[in-house]
């Protein structure tokens, strides 16, 4: 009887480099977005344009639903190299200008360039377990993967914490930069190798289906009255296109359902929650930062747990998905002086740990010979679950306490607690909603237990 692949089979010579790259392109995009959720009330107040929080945060979610299957088709036809090095160019130099942004509009428009370039970068880890790391050894590669990100957020919520308490929030936006001129190199070092062929060199762009993804989560966030249109517009692409986004079948479209509703949960949670405890709350910057910190734990122990489980996917992802919905009801909770909040989003945390793994083994399986682009579907529909999770929040919040009020919070030298109050309605819609996708599960193939 052969032996289990361990981790220490998977982290071989040949292939440190090589992970060391693709870890870090999740380093980045996993500490850059709870560095900057930490960070952004402060900027908020500074600038006083309170009432565009959720648009900044949004706006990243929106161009990473552009940026994601277009760097799938690109590396399945170039390879994983040229998405890392474009996806850190483009980041770190919009990270460069952040610091120097007048006015939140400014700070929307470079968090915009940089989800874009996120995409870019989140694919990466995804093609390389698919097209470089055995068959037996992909479970243990996907548990890693995730674990790198929850890993990574640990430091983003610290950092931009400490960073801004002590120094600025303009500070806090420039970390990221130095982490992109690290991860290149890594890059640059293990990921050129001339043997690797791509996994499909007549992949073709198409980039229809990934503008309309974007412009209805843009839509969202600017005038939701626009969104169905580019909505049945992507469906129709959708239908008709020899390309879609996400995989054609029926366990990929489940997949995708699943995906995207609890990023509608979580995502949408998770970002107004330091404007939650920070200004609706009065928590202190860095005591508002511990429960983010707590999700790093969380998300990993889940990522880790999901490669033991004696679970098909089907139950699995049944599991994780009742896990997140307990836990943003539970942030939808008024009591304990929002410490509610702070327990919620770990548990929550901990479900999507679960389900990341299981998501990406599934959907590799549903288009042979392009997994960079099936298993870059599941990041992708959990961007645009959260870009509609942050709008849906960020519009509960608005017509709980009134834009006059918000507007009057930016400069409030204590708590609001109508705030507080308004995000914590928000967050029991978005359990609803999540709750509301569970049927999609029985769309998921029976097998695949470990």
């Amino acid at each position: 009887m052969s032996a289990a692949p361990s981790y220490r089979e998977l982290l071989a010579p040949g292939r440190r480099m090589l992970l060391a790259a693709a870890g870090g392109a999740s380093f980045i995009a996993a500490s850059d977005v709870l560095l900057v959720a930490t960070a952004l009330p402060s900027a908020a107040r500074e600038l006083g344009g309170l009432e565009r929080y959720p648009l900044v945060v949004g706006a990243y979610a929106a161009a990473l639903a552009v940026g994601l299957p277009l760097s799938g088709a690109v590396i399945d036809r170039r390879g994983a190299w040229p998405s890392l090095a474009f996806g850190c160019a483009l980041f770190g130099s919009a990270g460069l200008l952040a610091p120097l942004a007048p006015a939140m509009e400014w700070i929307a428009v470079l968090r915009l360039v940089q989800g874009f370039a996120a995409g870019f970068l989140l694919a990466v880890p995804l093609s390389v377990v698919v097209q470089r790391i055995p068959v037996h050894l992909r479970p243990r590669a996907y548990a890693l993967s995730n674990s790198v990100w929850a890993l990574a957020a640990l430091a983003g919520p610290v950092l931009g914490a400490v960073l801004t308490d002590l120094l600025s929030w303009r500070a806090a936006f420039l970390v990221p930069v130095v982490m992109t001129a690290l991860v290149a190199l890594a890059g640059y070092r293990g990921m050129r190798d001339p043997a690797v062929r791509p996994a499909d060199p007549a992949a073709r762009l198409h980039p229809l289906g990934p503008l309309l993804l974007g412009a209805t989560v843009a839509a969202l966030l600017l005038d939701p009255r626009w969104a169905p249109v580019p909505a049945a517009l992507f469906l129709l692409s959708e239908w008709r296109s020899a390309h879609p986004v996400f995989p054609a079948t029926r366990a990929g479209r489940g997949i995708a359902i699943l995906c995207a509703t609890a990023g509608i949960a979580f995502v949408g949670a998770d970002g107004l929650l330091p404007l939650g405890l920070q200004v609706g709350l009065g928590w202190p910057i860095l005591v508002a930062a511990i429960p983010l910190v707590g999700t790093t734990a969380a998300w990993a122990t889940g990522s880790f747990a999901s490669s033991r489980l004696p679970l098909g996917h089907r139950a699995q992802m049944l599991l994780a998905m009742l896990i997140v919905i307990a836990g943003v009801a539970l942030m939808g909770l008024p009591v304990l002086d929002g410490r509610t909040l702070a327990a919620g989003i770990v548990l929550a945390a901990f479900g999507m740990g679960i389900q990341s793994p299981v998501a990406l083994l599934s959907a590799s399986r549903e288009r042979p010979g392009g997994e960079g682009r099936a298993t870059a579907g599941v990041p992708l529909a959990r961007s645009i679950g959260g870009g509609i999770g942050i709008a849906l929040s960020g519009a509960v919040v608005l017509s709980v306490v009134g834009r006059r009020a918000l507007d009057g919070a930016a400069s409030a030298p204590g708590a609001v607690p109508a705030i507080a109050d308004a995000v914590q309605h928000a967050n029991l819609l978005l359990a609803a909603l999540c709750a509301a996708s569970l049927p999609a599960v029985l769309l998921l193939r029976r097998d695949g237990g470990r």
